[in-house]
């Protein structure tokens, strides 16, 4: 069985790995873009100690989703579990809409065509027994 903490941290996990992904593209771009130098320019380092610390954050970054990923999969599946045995088509509808596909509360209250207040207090009813 899932926990509230657990089947709360659903969203911010999702967040979290998007933004980890963000920054992976970012990386992976400035670990395969050697920049230009100038005969007159001085550095301190060599653009290719820099691009082998961008390659080196991408790699521990991509660990990191990896790792995040799994943890996003395991707790929706036994937040699905739960979502099932919940009685309440509405409450089931906004339950799988916020914790299995991610969507905002915003998101959900729109999709439901109700305020996000009221999405909201159904959500807290459905898990504050859990």
């Amino acid at each position: 069985m899932i926990t509230r903490e657990e089947i709360r941290r659903i969203p911010e996990l999702h967040k979290s790995i998007k933004r980890d992904k963000e920054q992976l593209l970012f990386l992976r771009e400035k670990s395969t873009s050697i920049p230009s130098l100038n005969d007159t320019e001085r550095v301190q380092t060599s653009p290719s100690n820099n691009v082998n610390k961008y390659s080196d954050e991408a790699a521990d970054l991509d660990k990191e989703i990896q790792r995040k990923e799994a943890e996003l999969l395991e707790l929706q599946i036994k937040a699905g579990l739960f979502i099932k045995t919940v009685e309440d088509p509405l409450a089931r509808k906004i339950l799988k809409l916020r914790y299995l596909k991610c969507y905002t509360w915003e998101e959900v209250a729109e999709l439901t065509g109700y305020v996000t207040r009221w999405v909201r207090l159904v959500e807290f009813k459905a898990i504050r027994d859990l």
